[in-house]
């Protein structure tokens, strides 16, 4: 949760928007599976949620990457 939140204030700052939106995403998972700690159940419900954040980051990060590359950075 903590590092989506990092994530997600860098992002801002350089006014990457897909990456913003992305780690909001991660974070506000990670926190809700975060309350549902107390719960197995809720966990297990939650980890592919999570996962699927976690792989839409993974993307956007990529996509930052490329675009940084095409500009010659």
């Amino acid at each position: 949760m903590r590092a989506s939140h990092v994530i997600k204030g860098a992002a801002s700052n350089l006014m990457c928007q897909q990456l913003r939106q992305t780690s909001m995403a991660l974070e506000s998972q990670a926190s809700t599976a975060n309350d549902a700690a107390g719960d197995p159940a809720a966990v297990q419900a939650n980890l592919p949620i999570a996962k699927a954040r976690f792989d839409e980051l993974r993307q956007a990060v990529a996509n930052y990457h490329a675009y940084l590359a095409s500009v010659g950075i």
